[in-house]
């Protein structure tokens, strides 16, 4: 299980975790969620929208500038209280 993530109702959802990393070295965590009371035909079903969802999750994340990342990461940083230096 990955320590830090909460899923919304993990008793009747999975939530499925994929990576993006830029060629400045920042990676990003995308995920859909998909719940355990649909069917295997309605999960099919809904694969398209998935899909798009993930795609516009790449998508916001890839054409931001690797300085937005590198701001990103220092905020990230700094909110973990570390006191060393980014």
């Amino acid at each position: 299980m990955l320590t830090g993530f909460k899923l919304d109702n993990p008793s009747i959802s999975k939530k499925l975790f994929f990576s993006a990393t830029c060629k400045c070295g920042t990676a990003a965590l995308l995920s859909v969620e998909v719940s355990e009371n649909k069917t295997l035909e309605q999960v099919k079903e809904a694969l398209p929208a998935l899909l798009a969802k993930l795609r516009g999750q790449a998508s916001v994340f890839y054409n931001m500038s690797c300085e937005a990342h590198a701001s990103m990461r220092r905020a990230q940083f700094l909110s973990t209280g570390s006191s060393e230096r980014a």
